[in-house]
């Protein structure tokens, strides 16, 4: 039978040797501890049964869920130790860090939310950085020496602090928090040095009720909600809710053309590899050279050395010095290089907000005409299609709606979402094979022509149903040229 057990989890936990505990029932060996973790899918039940099938000795549940699991345990023959607790990812997490040495925490931690940017950000922080540092965030989880393809923009909570274990000891951490990350409790507890605000826009509302409860997500990061408060606060004073999140919890501030701002970019000069300003802190002025393009990514380089510079105190002088040989990101207004001198791009920007930064930034340099090539993910908000496609024809001369990731929807469904955004006497022809899409629009451009294929990015496949087939955007204009 199973009963709910009085005695200490903490001091079970400190008899157990590394590795006895887990909230992944598909992990559970006979005599582990198995952590009943709430998420959004209410299979919890169904996990635990199975964890107990597969012989774990206890299982620690939150105290306001344990009534929906007596059930289980009235019918569970063996004897299994049941431990309530207030926050189950509170006890989570500090059972990790007990168990895998984390207790004292050796790795300064840099961690970015927002809509966009995050990933740039995060590049530019490994760059800028005195020490070496894992990029834990959408493209990979690259880990010092070990490369894992990323699953979701931050992983679960075990998988995260395994991660972090693995560490050189001091390395630095540069970690994307997406939103629903920091609803789900995925980063609790984590010892956060520096926290950087990007932006919040139009995005995920097919999972968050509204903007609002967007930004009430992300905001756990700054409040202590997620466990633990940062050091040192990075907010985007050019952003309405990096304003808010600055007024309540303080930091420093950066922004373009913001005399306001702690970090201020000016007098910007755009070019086609990159983007010159002036930049305003403590009362001196410096000159920038930047080999990012546009005035979004000026934002995730002020970011990233707001960051670098409150936290490790190095030289701005420096940091400006060696921001010069960024290589930039894969599959962030990626160039790729090609023979018919037309400019061709490659971006991950698959929001309205997103896709209207960019091309914004390409009619800065634009010379002739701008192409752009880019579709509407599947099973995901609906909204922002319209929208996409609106900013697409304000912005562009030719329009390629087509394929992203479909996923269970059939294209005619999306792309009927995506019409009413179409501006009248607009050239935009809807081609639902990608491939062929980005084909002709290769066909038509010409020298000096512009041609943007946004939404994918660094991704190398299209998933269509339950299947990701091998697709890369850069392959395939390779192959066309």
């Amino acid at each position: 039978m199973t009963a709910v057990d009085t005695r200490p989890l903490d001091k079970i936990l400190k008899q157990m040797s590394a590795g006895n505990i887990t909230g992944d029932s598909r992990e559970v060996k006979a005599g582990d501890i198995f952590f009943v973790l709430p998420g959004k899918s209410h299979r919890e039940n169904i996990y635990c049964r199975e964890a107990l099938a597969r012989g774990c000795s206890g299982i620690v549940i939150e105290k306001n869920a344990i009534d929906g699991f007596r059930g289980i345990f009235t019918n569970n023959a063996r004897n299994v130790h049941v431990w309530e607790v207030e926050n189950i990812h509170r006890e989570f997490s500090l059972a990790l860090k007990q168990s895998l040495g984390l207790l004292e925490n050796s790795h300064p931690t840099f961690a970015v939310t927002g809509t966009n940017g995050k990933t740039t950000i995060t590049y530019l922080l490994h760059h800028l950085l005195d020490i070496s540092a894992a990029v834990v965030g959408t493209i990979q989880y690259d880990l010092i020496g070990k490369v894992i393809p990323a699953t979701q923009t931050t992983p679960n909570l075990e998988d995260l602090y395994r991660m972090i274990a693995t560490l050189p000891e001091h390395a630095a951490l540069a970690i994307e928090l997406s939103s629903h990350a920091l609803d789900q409790g995925r980063a609790y507890a984590l010892n956060i040095d520096t926290a950087i605000f990007s932006n919040l826009t139009g995005d995920h509302l097919d999972y968050h009720e509204d903007l609002e409860h967007c930004f009430l997500a992300k905001r756990k990061l700054f409040s202590g909600e997620n466990g633990n408060k940062p050091k040192h606060n990075v907010f985007n004073l050019n952003d309405i809710y990096g304003q808010r999140l600055y007024r309540e919890f303080g930091g420093v501030t950066y922004g373009v053309e913001n005399f306001a701002a702690d970090y201020n970019a000016y007098n910007l000069q755009f070019f086609a590899n990159e983007t010159t300003f002036t930049l305003a802190y403590q009362r001196k002025e410096y000159h920038c050279e930047v080999p990012l393009i546009g005035t979004f990514n000026i934002e995730n380089g002020l970011a990233a050395l707001a960051a670098v510079r409150e936290s490790r105190g190095i030289a701005v002088e420096h940091l400006i010095e060696k921001i010069k040989n960024f290589s930039g990101v894969p599959g962030r207004l990626q160039r790729v290089k090609n023979d018919r001198e037309i400019t061709i791009f490659i971006d991950y920007a698959h929001t309205e907000d997103g896709l209207r930064k960019v091309l914004e930034s390409l009619q800065k340099i634009k010379r002739r005409r701008i192409f752009t090539v880019f579709g509407c993910g599947g099973d995901r908000d609906r909204t922002k299609r319209p929208k996409m496609m609106n900013v697409a024809c304000q912005f562009s001369d030719f329009v390629l709606a087509t394929a992203d990731n479909p996923r269970h929807e059939a294209m005619e469904s999306i792309f009927a979402d995506m019409k009413p955004g179409v501006i009248a006497n607009n050239c935009v022809i809807f081609e639902p094979n990608r491939a062929k899409a980005i084909a002709l629009a290769l066909e038509e451009a010409q020298e000096d022509d512009i041609l943007l294929i946004a939404g994918k990015g660094h991704e190398t496949y299209q998933q269509i149903g339950d299947e990701k087939f091998p697709f890369s955007d850069a392959d395939v204009v390779r192959k066309y040229l």
